[in-house]
Formats: C-alpha cells, structure tokens, sequence
C-alpha cells in the first residue's frame, strides 16, 4: 500500500502543499500543528526606512490595515509566494530571494537599501546585517496545538512525514513522546538540512530536499512513494 503523506504547517500554506501533492496523483492528510493568528503591533515610520522585508504572506494575510503605511516602500521577499502575496496587496517587489532572509540580504550587494524594516511572525529566527540596520516588528504569530486525530489515525500505517520548519519539527517530537506514539516505521521529508538535524533520529530514513521549497520536496516523496 502506498504511504500517505502528513502535512503539517498551518493551513493556507497546507492546502497548496495538498493541491499540489494531488497533481501528482499523491494521497495526502493535512492536520496542521500551528494555527496563524495576527496579534495587535504598531509599527514605525514608514519614512524612516528604504525598504521593507517579508518573509512569509502571513505577514501579508494577517498584518492588518496598518499595512498600507508601508505600501510606498520597495519590498524584498522571500519567495515567490510571499511576492506574489505581496504584489497582490498592492506593494512593489524588487527583489525575490530563493532560499532564506540571510542569504537575500547577502545577495543585495551594493543596493541602496540599508535600513530595512522585517514585517515578520512573533516566532522568527535571529537575523542581522553588518553594513544594513534591521529593525524587526512581529505582526502575527504561529499558535501551536496539539496533533489531531487525523494526523494520529495516519500514524497507525507507514507514512511520509513532511516538515517545512524546525519549529514543526519538535513540537512534532514533543507530540509523539506525549502521545507515546512510535516513529521508526515513519519517513520524514525535511524542507532543509536544519529541519531534517531538529527531526532526530530514529525514523524509517530521513530525506533533505535540494531546494526549500514544495516542488523539490514533493518530488522526493513522488519517488519515495513508488520505492515503499
């Protein structure tokens, strides 16, 4: 029988990991871990920045009207997705970074951008720039709750674990010790090298896409499930 795959981020970005499993002839359960929620935040001055950092449409889909302060300011995104959000809210993308935050400030070189503003979730990895001031202000959250009963049902047959974050990961782990459940029947699916290192040991066999992103992991599933 062929595994499913369990997808696990909150659920916008859950459905499109599904739509794009199923063009795939994938069969997928998707139980997120995190629900999104926006959270009150006042921001600074729009003018006193020459660019604005996003790094998840969240920031997009639950930033609020406050938003529209910064729609003067030249966008640098991390994504397609997160510039597509972007474009659609009515701001002007220049610049899209293929992999994370860090190495898209690393690649503006020379750019006239040196005081930028991340627009980013209360949750977010420690980021800074030598020769640009960043000033970081959380305008949503990712809520974590417990694994649900679709995702446990999953569990009880060999499945295709799919983590997009480190974060995911293990609070994922802390949920099958809380739960008592096993995971070396399991395979994990990991959107990066430090996603796959926060899921530990002890699975089937753990895989690392070459790209962070859903295509590069999809495809590893694709065709891990025609070896299972």
């Amino acid at each position: 029988m062929t595994p499913k795959l369990l997808i696990l981020r909150p659920l916008d970005g859950a459905l499109q990991t599904e739509r794009r499993a199923k063009d795939l002839g994938l069969s997928a359960v998707v139980d997120p871990l995190f629900t999104i929620e926006s959270i009150n935040w006042s921001g600074p001055v729009a003018a006193d920045f020459d660019a604005l950092l996003l790094t998840s449409a969240n920031a997009l889909r639950f930033g609020g009207a406050q938003l529209e302060a910064y729609q003067s300011l030249p966008v640098l995104a991390v994504g397609a997705k997160t510039a597509e959000a972007a474009t659609v809210a009515g701001f002007q993308v220049e610049k899209i970074g293929e992999t994370d935050a860090r190495d898209l400030l690393h690649e503006l070189g020379d750019a006239p951008y040196r005081n930028i503003l991340w627009l980013a979730g209360e949750q977010h990895t420690e980021l800074s720039s030598d020769d640009r001031h960043l000033e970081i202000v959380p305008v949503y959250r990712s809520k974590a709750i417990a694994l649900g009963n679709e995702a446990i049902t999953c569990l009880d047959e060999v499945s295709i674990i799919l983590l997009h974050s480190t974060r995911a990961a293990r609070h994922f782990l802390s949920e099958l010790d809380r739960l008592r459940l096993p995971r070396t029947i399991h395979h994990v699916l990991a959107f990066s090298e430090k996603v796959a290192e926060a899921a530990g040991q002890g699975w089937n066999s753990v895989q690392t896409a070459d790209h962070p992103d859903d295509d590069a992991l999809l495809s590893l599933a694709s065709t891990l499930c025609r070896s299972t």
